[in-house]
């Protein structure tokens, strides 16, 4: 389904052995026999660094907890294993739980003292492990030089409180989809955009059409400078930047029609109906699978005004526990550092990811094109008071487009929604 965002799956696969769920993991020669389905780093365009002969190597036990599906581990038992060749004394336990009941128990165990070390996860998970102790401010730790290779919109989902409580590894988002049999070439500006769109239009051949709902297009409101909400999460929507965000999706109606939240977008594209559409990166398989990857291309964004548009940018990131302490958290810092390395996030690539790192070699064409479309993302708020936006704006998109209700009103109304929602959460009560 097209709004799947951050499903994963349930798939129960642990390292383990004598049926038990959590054990060490086997060092890099045994892993490499069980024959990791992604291109291992002895074939790498590019070598591992080497550690320092005057660096203090890192020792101890990483223990990590991921709910990654089948079809995912094979990368990270890859990993962990060029990982080993080069700090030998680190061992690993690591741990799968599934995704519906890691992040609560993640919190459980902080109390106990039992948790890992380390925790891949979504980066929406950040703010209420941060808030519970559960999880470390890594500012500390990250130098300018290499969160500068991070992807900046990825990056943003790590930021809270004015700390750094996480590090993305991999994104999905909402990019700019292109269907190169009706348009042969890409949008630099949004009147581009526009044309091609207009000249594209044959028969039942639409030359785009894009959803407005919020999912898919508040990025363009961040695009265009304007704010969602302000530091202290409350709404930062209802002025001129608002008005700027409303005009430019009433515009994006001379490209073709428009659709809603709904299917039809992805539909007609995947039938070789729509030249272009604003759809999710979780779509991508399918979309390539049905017309051929040859066929597709993922565009930036074009200009607009003195912006651009955009799309939400999302996180897969990686948690350092704020319990652990000596030869654990350097070990953990060290891995961390080390799957956010080129050499890492090209396994990642292999297998299907979009690392979140810059400039990383990828042989899939599309993976390629939305890690630089992405690069004009924007991050979408991890903040806990986004539960209390999405349905307010969704609200005052369709007041106004569909009913035909003043855009300042209709914005207005959505921010004393919002506002409500926000006094329910704050209070702990349902809105």
């Amino acid at each position: 389904m097209k709004h799947n965002l951050l499903a994963l799956l349930a798939l129960i696969l642990a390292f383990s052995l004598g049926g038990t769920a959590c054990n060490q993991v086997p060092p890099p020669a045994t892993l490499e026999a069980t024959g990791p389905v992604t291109r291992s780093p002895e074939t790498s365009t590019s070598e591992a660094p080497s550690p320092s002969a005057t660096a203090v190597l890192p020792r101890g036990t990483i223990t990590l907890w991921h709910s990654w599906d089948e079809s995912q581990v094979p990368a990270l038992v890859a990993i962990i294993a060029a990982f080993r060749k080069q700090y030998p004394d680190v061992q690993f336990d690591v741990l799968y739980v599934p995704a519906d009941v890691l992040r609560d128990r993640m919190e459980t165990s902080t109390r106990d003292g039992s948790g890992p070390t380390l925790l891949i996860g979504p980066a929406e998970w950040g703010p209420s492990l941060f808030d519970g102790g559960a999880i470390a401010d890594l500012s500390s730790l990250a130098g300018n030089a290499f969160l500068n290779t991070i992807n900046p919109a990825a990056l943003g989902t790590g930021r809270y409180k004015s700390a750094l409580i996480s590090l993305p590894y991999s994104m999905q988002g909402v990019v700019l989809y292109r269907n190169l049999n009706i348009i042969p070439q890409g949008a630099i500006t949004f009147q581009d955009l526009v044309n091609l769109a207009q000249i594209s239009k044959q028969g039942d051949v639409q030359g785009a059409i894009f959803d407005r709902g919020f999912l898919y297009s508040g990025a363009d409101l961040l695009g265009l400078g304007g704010q969602i909400m302000d530091e202290n999460g409350d709404p930062a929507f209802d002025n001129e930047k608002g008005l700027a965000w409303i005009s430019l999706l009433g515009a994006l109606g001379q490209a073709g029609p428009a659709s809603f939240n709904d299917d039809q977008d992805l539909d007609f594209f995947r039938q070789g109906k729509a030249g272009m559409i604003i759809d999710g990166t979780w779509n991508r398989v399918s979309i390539s699978d049905t017309l051929g990857m040859e066929n597709v291309a993922v565009d930036p964004w074009p200009a607009y005004g003195d912006g651009h548009l955009s799309g939400f940018v999302q996180a897969n990131s990686l948690f350092l526990s704020g319990k652990a302490e000596g030869d654990a958290r350097l070990a953990s810092w060290e891995f961390i550092k080390y799957f956010l390395s080129p050499e890492a996030q090209e396994i990642l690539a292999n297998s299907g990811q979009i690392p979140a790192v810059k400039n990383v070699p990828v042989d899939d064409p599309i993976i390629s094109q939305a890690m630089k479309a992405m690069e004009g993302g924007s991050t979408y708020p991890v903040r806990p008071e986004m539960s209390a936006y999405t349905a307010p704006l969704d609200g005052a998109i369709k007041a106004i487009f569909s009913d035909g209700v003043a855009p300042l009103d209709a914005l207005k109304s959505a921010a004393d929604a919002v506002r409500s929602a926000l006094d329910a959460l704050r209070n702990n009560t349902n809105p």
